[in-house]
């Protein structure tokens, strides 16, 4: 994929900007992630490609919200049946009402602590894939996020190159708590319990 304009992000992410100024957060973000969840969704189900405007979308969104960037994740870590995009888009507009709080804790703490919440490997590496492609088209600072996303989702995994691109998220942006928080857990030997089932990886990735 050609590399991202960085012009075209600044102008796009103006236009998100202006847009949750003038009808508000919810409705903005709402209106911002719709489609570009439906093409990433079918995306990971290998039901069509993830279009190049659906994931400059989806890069201004990370950059400008970590609510979209939480979504994203929940989509790859949890399956559809206990995630649905309805909850998705609750969690990338409404990232601040405490029922969404709570199912959010709910669903990452039951996947983290439940050893029987296994990966859907083929979906997460299809994700990882396209967080990787994401990261590699886009410029500094839109690279960031994307990055991040991709080492938790590779933790979540057990895939040791988790901590690789959590310290390469970090040479990029000291500040992203994200990738801090992979980065550590996995220095320190922090796993989901499905890890300590003994099952190996047998995941793809293409990095």
């Amino acid at each position: 994929m050609d590399p991202f304009d960085y012009d075209e992000l600044e102008r796009m992410v103006a236009e998100f900007r202006e847009d949750r100024h003038r009808r508000g957060i919810q409705a903005a973000n709402a209106d911002w992630v719709d489609e570009p969840l439906d093409d990433w969704l079918e995306g990971l189900d290998g039901r069509s490609p993830v279009e190049r405007g659906t994931m400059m979308a989806l890069v201004t969104g990370m950059r400008e919200t970590l609510s979209i960037r939480d979504a994203l994740i929940l989509s790859l870590v949890i399956d559809e049946r206990h995630c649905p995009k309805s909850q998705l888009m609750e969690f990338a507009a409404r990232p601040h009402q405490a029922r969404t709080k709570r199912t959010m804790s709910r669903l990452l703490t039951w996947a983290f602590e439940d050893e029987g919440i296994v990966p859907d490997m083929d979906r997460c590496s299809t994700g990882v894939d396209l967080m990787l492609e994401m990261a590699i088209a886009a410029p500094v600072p839109y690279c960031v996020q994307p990055l991040a996303v991709a080492s938790y989702v590779l933790w979540w995994m057990g895939e040791p190159k988790a901590i690789e691109f959590a310290l390469q998220c970090l040479l990029l942006d000291e500040d992203c708590s994200l990738a801090a928080m992979i980065f550590s857990a996995a220095d320190r030997g922090v796993a989901p319990a499905w890890c300590q089932t003994g099952r190996p990886f047998d995941g793809r990735i293409v990095v």
